[in-house]
């Protein structure tokens, strides 16, 4: 029996607030302290996690597995800002529990801080879960997003966009907005207005789109040369990519493969890859 591990879409009208959500379930799974790991990669979205049972060691960045045990136990509501490295966490036994990823920009306009503070919209969404993920809690889950999102996005005047689970064509959907919105159309003022929106540049937005479309390369056919893959998705050479993706990951293109190909702590880099 193998751990239960699920990519969760939002419905259609809520994909330009919320990424995805991430499920996991270890509970009448035997497994080793190393595989009760988990990997997560640096990423710009903001993160509402719920702990429905069992505990959980965390650690913004990468750190050994004995200093990990060593830190406190993580809040059953965990909200966090954007990372800007790789992360990691750990539970001494079974755990249930999952991960609401928001949007930068969607998360400012709920009204939430800079600094995981979260919108008082979404603890009270996610309050419909009591002791277990069902399919009634999420029925709940979203109707309260949907009410909350639907109410921000008209006061602030924004106007609906389809959404994407893909980091670039959110990227692309701001840069389009922000270019028709005030009075400036400088470059500068479009880059300014992204920044005040998701608190991040457009550098570091970029970024995450070139190691998405590495993973998504990859995903499609794992075999395609590194120069090749290099080049298809933005980096300047080889090296250019080894070292955006050790930033992003904590590893070079050869281990990350191996890992996710062979590690169980490598689920969520797993779950990610079903997006395409």
């Amino acid at each position: 029996m193998r751990p239960i591990s699920q990519l969760i879409l939002p419905p259609r009208n809520l994909a330009s607030c919320i990424a995805c959500c991430l499920y996991r379930n270890t509970f009448g799974v035997d497994l080793r302290d190393e595989e009760r790991l988990n990997y997560f990669p640096a990423a710009p979205l903001y993160v509402a996690s719920v702990m429905l049972s069992g505990e959980l060691h965390a650690a913004d960045t990468l750190v050994p597995l004995q200093r990990l045990k060593r830190t406190p136990k993580t809040p059953r509501y965990l909200y966090s800002a954007p990372k800007a490295e790789p992360h990691i966490s750990w539970s001494p036994g079974p755990i249930e529990g999952f991960t609401v990823a928001f949007y930068p920009d969607a998360w400012n306009t709920l009204g939430g801080g800079a600094d995981g503070t979260p919108p008082e919209s979404v603890r009270h969404a996610l309050a419909q879960f009591e002791d277990t993920a069902t399919d009634a809690a999420w029925t709940l889950f979203w109707a309260a997003m949907q009410q909350a999102w639907d109410t921000a996005q008209r006061q602030a005047g924004i106007e609906p966009w389809r959404g994407s689970s893909r980091i670039k064509a959110w990227t692309y959907h701001l840069l389009g907005r922000a270019a028709q919105s005030g009075t400036g159309k400088s470059l500068r003022s479009v880059q300014r207005r992204v920044r005040r929106w998701t608190g991040q540049d457009i550098q570091t937005l970029n970024f995450f789109s070139r190691i998405e479309d590495l993973h998504h390369l990859v995903a499609q056919d794992p075999n395609t040369p590194p120069a090749e893959l290099a080049a298809e998705a933005g980096f300047a050479d080889q090296s250019h990519m080894g070292r955006d993706l050790k930033r992003a990951t904590g590893f070079s293109p050869v281990q990350l493969n191996q890992r996710i190909l062979q590690d169980e702590a490598f689920w969520c880099y797993r779950l990610l890859g079903e997006r395409f």
